[in-house]
């Protein structure tokens, strides 16, 4: 008789309760890390620890008492980094290596490896302070963390005399109280998700990134499969520049998000991931393909079956419906009510992130994702 096999998930919010809902369906039993009660993947969870996700030792003394066969999270750049680091330190399987995670994390080590292959090369210039931006000429451009998740501290800056106070802003926001200022690329937004498993690509699905205007610069409103606003010509160069980066990277196995922009030079790369999104993209993949990218990912780390090759080269069916994700989204601080945000009719797929009441809290500090949902459009 087989023993229950037990997966660590590091974090329990609405993007982890997408894998621990997963894993409970597969028969395992689930343990979570989080120190926010409350949150959404708690109630799927056989038994949750109050422990930080960036605190090793409290999570090796998690692992000492569970005795996981797996620790893995999705959709968080924090939880990844602890998840591999965690699992090379107690010797359970996972997908890269720390250094892999590390050159992903730090935007401008990113940039740099990007320029040093000639991938889609954008200028840029890492620095801990104002001072370091002394003859900077590229405007506008974007000032950023170097290893801040999200949109915080993320801003567009068109004159030098806005430079200073937005690279401060920016150290503020890094863990390691880095920036990197480099040139605005304007055009449309798409993403690229990936499998590698074996050495080959097994998904690889392009997707339009709908986002708000200046007042949420960045902040994603929804995403579409296939692209709708990108030219056939542009689509397949975006996946001749994410076939150049994963071989550039090594044909790891593993799990890829790009997020890139289509410039009238051409696609180029805003930042690669090494997880999958946190914006429920698996399930629009799921309803424009057909093909289920958390099951795909946990069964090549698992083991527990081999993922078979997505047909097509990623571009998506032009013939077919094109599918969307929508989210439904409120400013922080005020409390949730679902009339607010009804349930489209054609809806294929809804959820809500909140009960009814509850404040909405503040993660970017804009425009909070209450609920999504996927539908083909009409």
């Amino acid at each position: 008789m087989s023993t229950q096999k037990t997966i660590l998930v590091l974090g329990t919010n609405a993007g982890q309760a997408d894998l621990i809902r997963h894993m409970k369906d597969r028969g395992w039993r689930v343990i979570g890390a989080s120190p926010v009660k409350g949150e959404p993947g708690q109630a799927f969870c056989d038994v949750v620890e109050a422990v930080n996700i960036v605190d090793l030792d409290a999570l090796e003394a998690v692992v000492e008492r569970h005795k996981p066969d797996l620790i893995y999270s999705i959709s968080s750049d924090v939880a990844m980094k602890s998840v591999v680091a965690l699992s090379e330190r107690v010797g359970l399987p996972h997908f890269y290596d720390s250094a892999f995670i590390d050159l992903l994390d730090d935007k401008a080590a990113l940039r740099g490896f990007l320029t040093e292959h000639d991938l889609g090369p954008v200028p840029y210039r890492k620095l801990a302070s104002a001072a370091e931006a002394a003859g900077w000429d590229t405007f506008p451009c974007m000032v950023k963390p170097t290893d801040a998740q999200g949109q915080r501290g993320v801003v567009r800056v068109d004159r030098a005399a806005d430079l200073a106070p937005a690279i401060a802003a920016a150290v503020g926001f890094s863990r390691s109280s880095q920036a990197i200022v480099e040139g605005f690329l304007d055009g449309v937004e798409i993403s690229c998700n990936v499998l590698v498993c074996g050495g080959e690509v097994k998904m690889k699905v392009l997707s339009e990134r709908l986002v708000h205007g200046p007042h949420a610069l960045g902040v994603p409103r929804g995403h579409l499969v296939p692209c709708d606003a990108v030219s056939e010509d542009n689509q397949r160069a975006a996946l001749a520049l994410v076939d150049g980066i994963i071989a550039a990277l090594g044909s790891r196995d593993g799990v890829l998000y790009f997020q890139m922009i289509v410039t009238p030079e051409g696609p180029r790369v805003v930042e690669i991931a090494p997880r999958l999104d946190g914006c429920h993209m698996w399930r629009l993949i799921r309803a424009a393909e057909g093909a289920d990218l958390i099951a795909m990912a946990m069964d090549c780390l698992t083991g527990e079956g081999t993922p078979e090759q997505l047909p097509g080269g990623g571009e998506g069916d032009r013939q077919r419906p094109i599918a969307e994700l929508m989210f439904q989204q409120m400013a922080p601080g005020q409390p949730f009510s679902a009339a607010a945000f009804p349930v489209p009719e054609d809806a294929i797929y809804h959820e809500y992130r909140y009960d009814a009441g509850q404040d909405v809290r503040p993660v970017n500090g804009t425009l909070e994702v209450v609920g999504y949902y996927v539908r083909n459009r009409a």
